[in-house]
C-alpha cells in the first residue's frame, strides 16, 4: 500500500473554495489544484474549540487514520481516491477525489416512498457491490447512510466517508456511527469487534427508508433497547411483499442473525434488478440509479 504524501501548507497548491459539507468529524471544502484547474474535496478537522489542545491534536491523529483506512480501499472505485494530506490554518486536511452528483438523501427526499422494485433492488444492490469490496478488505465502514452516498449522473453510486471505519474484528472503544443507522453493536465500546453486519444493518435502515420512511428500533429519536418493535404496526403493514423479510432480516437485533454477507443480502435481490437494455422506470429518480443495471451487468 502506498503512503499518502505530504504536501505541507495546502494552500500552495490548492484553492480552499466554498464549504460544501458540515459532518461531526471534518468540514469539507471544495478546492481547485492551482496548476491543472482540477476540483478536489478537501476534509479539514473541526476548528479548534475551547476544549484542550490534546482534543485537537487528537483529531488531526483520527483524520490522518481516515485517509490510511481510504488508502487500504485504492482501486474500489466506488471509493473516492486520496490525493494527499497536509494543514490548512493548522487544521489537519484530506486531499481527496472530487465526486460529482448528489448525495442518496437529497436524490431520495423527492421520492419517498420508492415503490417501484426494480429502483429499490439497483440502489440497495450497488451498495452491495461496493460493500462486497471493502469488506473483501477486511474493514468496516460503520456509517451508512444515505448522506453518505453519492449518485453521480450516469446513476452510478458512490461511498464516502470512512471517518467511522473500522478494521473488522479489531475491538473498538467507543460508539461508532450515527443513530438511527448505527447497529445495535456500534452503540458503545465493542471488545470483541464489529463486523461486516454492522454494515448490512445499516444497508436493512435504508431499505426500510425508502420503503416505508421509517428506521427500525425508534430511528434517530431515542437510543433503541432490545425489545423496542422493529417498527410500529403501521409501517410494518406497508413494507413491500417483494422486500419484508429480507429487510427485517438485514436489521435483527443480534449481529449473528442476519445474513452472513452481503453477497447473501445481493443474491435476494437478484430477481428484481433492472435487466440490461430494459425501460426506465415510469418515474425515476433524479440522478436515476437503475441506470447503472441498465447498462452494466451485475458484478456478484
Amino acid at each position: 500500500m502506498r503512503e499518502i504524501e505530504e504536501i505541507g501548507d495546502v494552500e500552495e497548491r490548492y484553492e480552499v473554495l466554498n464549504m460544501v459539507g458540515d459532518g461531526g468529524q471534518g468540514d469539507l471544502f471544495l478546492g481547485r489544484d492551482r496548476s491543472s484547474g482540477q476540483k478536489v474535496a478537501l476534509k479539514l478537522q473541526k476548528a479548534r474549540d475551547l476544549g484542550p489542545e490534546s482534543d485537537f491534536h487528537w483529531a488531526s491523529d483520527e483524520l490522518l487514520k481516515e485517509g490510511s483506512r481510504m488508502m487500504m480501499l485504492t482501486g474500489i472505485q466506488a471509493i473516492p481516491e486520496v490525493i494527499a494530506t497536509g494543514t490548512h490554518r493548522r487544521r489537519r486536511c484530506l486531499v481527496m477525489e472530487f465526486v460529482e452528483g448528489h448525495q442518496l438523501q437529497k436524490v431520495l427526499s423527492a421520492a419517498l416512498p420508492v415503490k417501484d422494485p426494480g429502483t429499490v433492488a439497483a440502489v440497495i444492490g450497488q451498495l452491495c457491490e461496493i460493500l462486497a469490496e471493502v469488506h473483501d478488505r477486511d474493514l468496516v465502514h460503520c456509517d451508512l447512510k444515505p448522506e453518505n452516498v453519492i449518485v453521480q449522473p450516469d446513476g452510478r453510486l458512490r461511498l464516502i466517508d470512512m471517518g467511522h471505519a473500522v478494521v473488522a474484528d479489531q475491538g473498538t472503544e467507543y460508539a461508532r456511527g450515527t443513530r438511527g443507522w448505527a447497529s445495535p453493536e456500534q452503540s458503545d465500546a465493542c471488545p470483541s469487534g464489529l463486523t461486516r453486519q454492522a454494515d448490512i444493518f445499516a444497508l436493512g435502515c435504508i431499505l426500510l427508508e425508502m420503503t416505508v420512511m421509517r428506521l427500525p428500533y425508534g430511528g434517530q429519536d431515542e437510543r433503541a433497547e432490545e425489545g423496542t418493535p422493529v417498527l410500529p404496526a403501521d409501517r410494518l403493514a406497508k413494507l413491500p411483499p417483494e422486500y419484508a423479510s429480507l429487510a427485517l432480516w438485514m436489521v435483527r437485533w443480534k449481529a449473528a442473525e442476519r445474513p452472513a454477507d452481503v453477497r447473501e443480502v445481493f443474491d435476494r435481490l437478484r430477481c428484481h434488478l433492472p435487466q440490461v437494455d430494459s425501460r426506465r422506470p415510469s418515474k425515476p429518480l433524479r440522478p436515476d440509479p437503475t441506470e447503472y443495471y441498465r447498462t452494466h451487468p451485475p458484478r456478484l
